[in-house]
């Protein structure tokens, strides 16, 4: 039997070293919150803001709970961009720093998808599944009677879980949950709920919410907490009034309907879409702020209006597409495929698409950490719809996105009819970011200019041995950030004035720091100072050596660590009793030199091309790299050279393997026809004219299986699997028969019913 490879399904190779997807202080602290609550069984939820890094901290997490001990892992989600990040992440991060009791582990991913597997397909060794809720519910009984009975541990990880109170995700839950039950198995069943934003939904949902998570919230993060830390980027809120006026049509019915269901009356959408003049402004407006606003992801009404003000863009010469949820060709009938859609967000992705529009695609999940603005066309009176949408901007400089991100709104004249939610309001509900003073960043700048430069200083002696150094990350020996304050101090006249103290911190000591500023209160438990704001000596001493022996236990081997820094600390909390404010290095990002180095070796520049491209960084008024390396040429160049030298392999011992995938070797008749004629052009023409063969006749007529029509024409017909592949049945030349278009449909919507009516009683 012919066999293929396919990327659904198979085995991830567990890669040799640490993770290189190192977490930030929140995502630890959840994963210790996760912790302790496996120790028993558990249905919670891990609540982040969006761009957090919830689907990097439960995998990292359930690889080292669960597949490292041999225990299966159900990853449900509703979208297909939502299976293939969750798969993308695990891949990624199998590493065995974090599987250290196993080589490999199986996979399989399922869902409607042309390129994902079904789930007849699915095998009890299989250790991750990661499919779509509506997939497993039709084929509920593959998934209990092929796998969940052959186990009795599972984790269940339902993906943008405040959709989990629809009935099929609750249907699904209790399928499984019932099966542990009947099996007498009740610690076996463990759920875990991801989320951005759990409880922003109908009040009437929010108990049944907690019905599905009973053990509520497990580990949750302020977004405040995270743009302060330039995890997310500072939002920038603009508007623009169109001065156009879309209510005169509106009913006092169509009023409450909008505010119930959050949808235009099909008359005031399509003024709204169609509208020449508006999407003139809108496109006017991005045009005038090109640089400063670009990539741009618009958010428009409905598909009518992607359509229209995806051409006004490309007339104006700006490279523009358009994702949307569903689009059918009138003349064709034909749907624009998932695959179409993927291949648009990746062209976003890598900078080949200026602008990206979308409809219902991109509020949940999808990655797209390149998006510097937001453009809201569509107004909305949902506060998650909101949220989400605002969130597609706001992925700050230490995940790989941006320090600011605009957020524009396009405000059209209701006359305060309807209560449309307010973006700028709503995120100073959840917590407005305070705003950097200039003087503040750049008294940063200077700070971290002073200690890199005697670092540098010492690579550019040669009778100094800084290969350990070298080896480092370059971003590692760049400050994540920095703790201000202010410690009243005596001067020479006996008074007590505010003295300036800075503390920098780098990647090694970024969540340390964290645990001790935030236990700062528990600490000086330990001592009793009463009502004086002044530390002893000897307090300040035993209070140093707590701290070292219980956040800073390597402080010898950690970059930057300073005994002063936490003495500075403990005597201000001892004045304040408050934490010190920490404030993120925005431009962080900016001084990845590993990035200038890779893009020097994949363009294969020569001595003068090499010069010219680093002296145009050096010279740019925007960059950051003359204050870095204090406005030393040399010191710049020195580092480029160590960087070019570690990715073309001079320094031995570094980490660069990546995890591998084996892909899983099928029979080629377990694949649809579709797949087929993907994967094997010439094996899907010569199934489908075999098959037309047996069923034409002397004179040509080909003759429906079913109702009997004849057509000499092929395009009357389709090929169609007699046995349902979701039944088991093979794409063999026995299971194939030729139905007319009627009969296709006809028979596609008797198949769909049955998939139903077995999921509601399995």
């Amino acid at each position: 039997m012919k066999t293929v490879q396919v990327e659904y399904a198979g085995q991830i190779q567990v890669a040799v070293g640490k993770s290189p997807r190192e977490l930030y202080p929140h995502q630890n602290e959840a994963i210790r919150k996760l912790d302790e609550q496996n120790k028993s069984s558990f249905e919670g939820l891990l609540v982040l803001p969006t761009g957090g890094g919830k689907t990097l901290t439960a995998v990292h997490w359930l690889l080292r709970n669960f597949i490292d001990q041999r225990k299966k892992v159900l990853w449900i989600a509703h979208r297909h961009e939502l299976l293939n990040q969750a798969f993308e992440t695990v891949q990624l991060s199998a590493y065995s720093s974090l599987l250290g009791n196993v080589r490999n582990f199986r996979y399989r991913v399922i869902s409607g998808h042309p390129k994902h597997d079904r789930p007849v397909n699915i095998q009890p060794t299989d250790d991750i599944i990661i499919a779509s809720k509506d997939s497993l519910n039709g084929g509920l009984n593959h998934l209990l009677d092929n796998w969940v009975r052959q186990t009795d541990s599972i984790l269940l990880v339902l993906d943008e879980a405040h959709h989990a109170t629809a009935k099929t995700y609750r249907n699904l839950i209790n399928a499984i949950k019932q099966d542990f039950q009947k099996r007498g198995i009740h610690s076996g069943f463990k759920m875990l709920g991801l989320s951005a934003t759990p409880f922003r939904t109908n009040e009437s949902e929010k108990g049944l919410l907690k019905n599905v998570f009973p053990q509520d919230i497990i580990f949750s993060e302020h977004l405040r907490t995270l743009v302060n830390r330039g995890i997310l980027a500072e939002p920038v809120f603009e508007s623009l009034e169109t001065n156009l006026d879309f209510c005169r049509e509106l009913t006092d019915r169509d009023i409450k309907a909008i505010e119930a269901f959050d949808k235009l009356p099909k008359a005031v959408a399509e003024r709204l879409a169609m509208s020449s003049v508006r999407n003139k402004r809108i496109v006017d407006h991005y045009v005038e702020n090109r640089e400063k606003y670009k990539p741009l992801l618009v958010f428009a009404i409905d598909v009518a209006h992607a359509i229209a003000i995806n051409a006004v863009f490309q007339h104006r010469g700006i490279n523009s597409d358009f994702v949307v949820g569903e689009l059918v060709d009138g003349a064709t009938n034909a749907k624009v495929s998932p695959k179409e859609n993927g291949e648009k967000i990746q062209r976003f992705r890598r900078g080949e698409l200026e602008v990206l529009i979308n409809v219902e695609m991109l509020t949940e999940g999808t990655d797209l950490p390149n998006v510097q603005t937001v453009f809201l066309t569509r107004p909305t009176t949902s506060t998650i719809l909101m949220t989400q949408m605002i969130g597609r901007a706001l992925r700050g400089q230490k995940a790989g996105g941006t320090d600011k991100a605009y957020v524009v709104s396009f405000i059209d004249n209701w006359e305060d009819k309807i209560n449309w939610v307010n973006p700028e309001k709503l995120h100073i509900e959840e917590g407005e970011p305070p705003i950097i003073p200039t003087e503040t960043a750049k008294r940063i700048a200077r700070l971290i200019s002073i200690e890199k430069i005697e670092e540098f200083a010492r690579m550019m002696d040669d009778s100094i041995d800084t290969t350990t150094i070298e080896k480092l990350d370059f971003l590692k020996r760049v400050p994540v950030g920095i703790y201000c304050f202010s410690i009243l101090e005596p001067s020479e006249s006996n008074e007590s004035m505010p003295r300036n103290h800075d503390v920098l911190i780098y990647t090694d000591t970024e969540e340390a720091y964290d645990c001790f500023v935030n236990d700062l209160a528990a600490l000086f438990k330990s001592i009793d100072i009463g009502n004086r704001e002044i530390l002893t000596e000897e307090e300040l001493k035993y209070l140093l050596q707590l701290t070292k022996e219980l956040y800073f236990p390597d402080y010898p081997f950690l970059i930057g660590y300073r005994d002063a820094d936490i003495e500075n600390i403990l005597r201000f909390y001892a004045q304040k009793q408050a934490e010190p404010g920490f404030i993120a290095f925005s431009q962080r990002r900016k001084c990845d030199l590993s990035i200038v180095a890779k893009h020097m070796i994949e363009r294969k520049l020569d001595r003068i091309q090499e010069k010219e491209y680093l002296d145009s960084l050096w010279n740019d008024s925007t960059s950051f790299w003359q204050v870095l390396f204090g406005y030393n040429y040399l010191y710049f160049k020195k580092q480029v050279d160590i960087e070019i030298n570690k990715l073309l392999g001079f320094y031995p011992g570094l980490n660069v393997s990546e995890p591998t995938i084996i892909p899983e070797s099928v029979p080629l008749d377990t694949l649809s026809l579709v797949e087929i004629r993907e994967i094997d052009p010439a094996e899907y023409r010569e199934i489908k004219d075999a098959v037309f063969a047996k069923c034409t006749d002397a004179n040509g007529f080909i003759t429906c299986a079913t109702s009997g029509f004849k057509s000499q024409m092929r395009r009357d017909f389709q090929v169609d699997h007699i046995k349902p592949m979701s039944e088991g049945g093979r794409t063999t030349l026995d299971n194939l028969q030729v139905l007319s278009c009627k009969a296709h449909t006809e028979k596609t919507r008797i198949d769909n019913a049955r998939m139903r009516q077995r999921a509601q009683f399995v």
